[in-house]
């Protein structure tokens, strides 16, 4: 499995357990941060699953890193 695909389903299951499967209607246009989707915890839980499952260490106090989880589409090929 690729790593944008393994991403994808971590940040899908994420999302469906916080908010239900209606969340991912439409999803690629919502803005997660700025919604309140996702919150500063949210940011951390998902960036170390991610970092676990694909080995890649993500440095969320770089600003690059940070805005890439206000977007799916940016989030899904960090």
């Amino acid at each position: 499995m690729s790593k944008n695909k393994i991403v994808k389903t971590i940040v899908d299951k994420f999302l469906i357990e916080k908010e239900g499967q209606s969340i991912l209607k439409d999803i690629e246009k919502k803005k997660l941060v700025d919604s309140g989707i996702l919150d500063s915890l949210d940011i951390l839980t998902l960036a170390i699953e991610i970092g676990k499952k694909t080995k890649k260490k993500i440095d969320i106090s770089k600003p690059k890193n940070f805005k890439k989880f206000n977007k799916y589409t940016d989030l899904i090929k960090i």
